[in-house]
């Protein structure tokens, strides 16, 4: 179960799990409406749901020191702040993946009934590392960038130091990979809930058209300008031509005449003087 996560929406906030104990395990398990896995990280969409103050702490076992941060908010307040965030989402997700964007708003919109959504991290790996303060402190930076964003500064432009920068141009670039599930990346999946069926049919037909024009180019020889051509016609040209040989003028002076000579001669006439002096100073 390593490096899974959970977006769960509840009847209630009361039946959050709580390590090693079956009985409320499965009080939780009851009170699930609807629940999408992701593996790894949490889905790229599910971070526009949530802010500093939805950060809450579970048991993982009997221990108290051993506990994790998760993300709880009431359903209406996540879909508040999903519809605030979503034309930063419009701006930043490239063309290929928007179907997948636009549908998720209406899966929210539709299927998300219950009270509560819990963003539970139970099975991340080192998670008792991460502190509610080190969350809080990375979804109060993420909203500020949310809104810049959504105000239309672009994604390579936010700071240095952005988390959320960070984090999207991760999951953008994951994207590229050949054969990826866009939907485990970008909004999780629920076993025949989501993604429905048309749209996966859809998405699976546009990524095998981009592989395919992708080894197609691969495979294309590039053809040579017309500059080569006509470099490369030129002597079969001057081949054909009546015009005698001798006609065509010397493109490089002849240095073999008397310049030459008188060269030569002065170069010695240099040095024999050069000597002279030498052995009349010594």
């Amino acid at each position: 179960m390593q490096g899974v996560v959970y977006l769960a929406n509840l009847l209630s906030q009361e039946s959050i799990p709580d390590g090693d104990n079956i009985e409320l395990h499965n009080v939780f398990r009851q009170d699930i409406v609807l629940e999408l896995q992701a593996r790894h990280w949490p889905a790229l969409f599910w971070w526009a749901l949530f802010d500093d103050t939805h950060i809450s702490t579970a048991r993982t076992g009997n221990d108290p020191e051993k506990v994790y941060p998760y993300l709880s908010a009431p359903t209406t307040e996540a879909l508040r702040h999903w519809a605030h965030r979503l034309e930063a989402l419009e701006k930043i997700l490239p063309e290929p993946w928007q179907p997948i964007l636009n549908a998720f708003d209406v899966f929210l919109q539709e299927k998300m009934s219950g009270a509560f959504m819990i963003l539970r991290t139970t099975y991340l790996p080192d998670i008792e590392s991460a502190s509610g303060d080190d969350w809080r402190f990375m979804l109060r930076s993420r909203a500020r960038d949310w809104q810049k964003l959504k105000e239309g500064m672009p994604l390579d432009k936010l700071g240095a130091d952005s988390d959320l920068k960070f984090e999207i141009t991760g999951l953008l670039e994951e994207l590229q990979a050949p054969n990826i599930d866009p939907f485990m990346v970008l909004s999780g999946r629920a076993e025949n809930i989501w993604p429905l069926p048309a749209l996966e049919s859809a998405i699976k037909a546009r990524q095998q058209q981009l592989l395919e024009t992708l080894r197609s180019q691969a495979n294309e020889t590039p053809a040579p300008d017309a500059a080569s051509a006509s470099a490369h016609e030129a002597p079969a040209e001057e081949l054909d031509s009546p015009d005698p040989v001798s006609d065509i003028p010397d493109q490089v002076p002849d240095t073999s005449g008397p310049k030459n000579n008188v060269s030569v001669f002065r170069f010695i006439v240099i040095l024999l003087i050069i000597f002279a002096a030498y052995f009349a100073l010594t």
